[in-house]
């Protein structure tokens, strides 16, 4: 398994979600997980963009939660972004 970094924001979002929706927090963790399996699994790549960039969204308890990632030089996967998406 890949080492999956995840940049300070979303880092501090997920800690933030643990503690006032953990099981929100534990559907997030299963999307990272996608993102630091070898290989990544496929539902971590289904949105790419040009950039490298790549989104997963989640819908927990009707909310709508996006994930921004990408790998760094060494091939390291990076989460950019973690937060409630109203606009997708």
């Amino acid at each position: 398994m890949r080492r999956l970094a995840l940049d300070p924001l979303p880092a501090a979002a997920l800690d933030s979600l643990y503690d006032f929706d953990p099981e929100a927090a534990e559907r997030i963790e299963e999307c990272l997980d996608w993102i630091e399996a070898d290989p990544v699994d496929v539902r971590a790549k289904r949105t790419q963009f040009t950039n490298g960039m790549k989104a997963i969204r989640r819908t927990v308890k009707g909310r709508e939660w996006l994930i921004l990632w990408d790998e760094d030089e060494a091939d390291t996967p990076v989460v950019r972004f973690l937060g409630e998406s109203s606009v997708l």
